[in-house]
């Protein structure tokens, strides 16, 4: 239990002051579900003396995705929360639609993001309550997607959100010195029921993989989590060497065809992606990309093929 014993107030501090050159002079978000987790990120900071909190002022959001029956009565329930925490609180409901092909969860995913995304203030720091047994899940989900490396890295600790930025200070803590908080604080949090339903992605790897492989080996949600932290590693070098490919192939918002035809494929795929993704369309798939990158560029110089997905395209002239 020594894990469970470090989380509190001054680890919380700590580790923000690592991660935040200008703490504590900013101003946060905490994402605020109403369980466990974001109970004791929210609890936590709250605790803080107040000399020590925010400067520029704390507060936090939740999102209702009206997924469940009880939605709305949770939404009150995060707001009795925060008024026992005396800390203001957004309640943003949002709809969620799963287009065909896409998960409920991932749909419910983009919808709640986008909405911290617009709620976000200018330089404003949001927190999630994600921790290691979080980042574990998602590299499984991702492994068994067949990811790349972006997607074994899973989530990275830090990212730019709307006008804002998005922290996940939690990652290295395991769920039990989260829980172990606010069982000590006496604090009731809520229990969604989807997050222990094994028809959803998440909580079928949660109870089935992630459980039996921990029961084996106790260290695996640590370890599957530092696999993820040298994919971020690994991945960080791809898009360097992806930038200096792309000042070089670079013509205007294009691509010059010649100079990608000089790259070999995986380093065209590699420049493709970071190009793509700074047009700001939604990435291809595996073989799209290999489309792109080989048949498209190898077509006859009259020809303008186009390669097609869903959310983006490409056409050479």
């Amino acid at each position: 239990m020594r894990a469970a014993a470090e989380f509190g107030p001054e680890w919380l501090a700590a580790r923000l002051a690592a991660l935040l050159p200008a703490w504590p002079a900013v101003s946060v978000a905490v994402a605020f579900s109403g369980g466990g987790d974001s109970l004791a990120l929210l609890a936590a900071l709250c605790a803080l003396p107040r000399r020590r909190r925010p400067r520029g002022g704390l507060r936090a959001i939740h999102v209702d995705h009206g997924l469940q029956a009880a939605s709305r009565a949770w939404a009150r329930e995060c707001r009795r929360l925060a008024i026992a925490l005396d800390v203001p609180l957004a309640v943003r409901r949002v709809a969620v639609v799963a287009p065909r092909g896409t998960s409920l969860e991932a749909a419910a995913r983009e919808a709640r993001y986008a909405a911290l995304a617009r709620l976000l203030r200018d330089g404003e720091v949001l927190l999630t309550a994600h921790h290691l047994e979080d980042q574990a899940e998602t590299v499984l989900l991702q492994l068994l997607r067949g990811a790349g490396l972006a997607g074994l890295a899973a989530m990275p600790v830090q990212a730019p959100l709307g006008r804002g930025v998005l922290l996940r200070p939690l990652l290295e803590l395991p769920r039990e010195a989260l829980r172990a908080y606010v069982t000590h604080r006496q604090l009731a949090w809520i229990e969604d029921p989807m997050n222990a339903d094994p028809r959803f992605d998440r909580a079928f790897v949660r109870a089935e993989l992630l459980a039996r492989l921990a029961a084996r080996w106790p260290g695996a949600p640590r370890a599957i989590a530092r696999s993820a932290r040298h994919a971020q590693e690994a991945q960080e070098l791809l898009e360097q060497l992806a930038q200096a490919d792309l000042d070089a192939a670079a013509d205007g918002d294009e691509l010059a065809v010649t100079v990608l035809r000089r790259l070999a494929p995986q380093r065209r795929r590699n420049l493709l992606r970071l190009w793509i993704a700074r047009r700001g369309g939604r990435p291809p798939g595996s073989r799209q990309l290999a489309e792109i990158a080989g048949p498209l560029l190898a077509a006859r110089a009259d020809a303008q093929p186009r390669v097609e997905w869903p959310g983006g395209g490409v056409r050479r002239y």
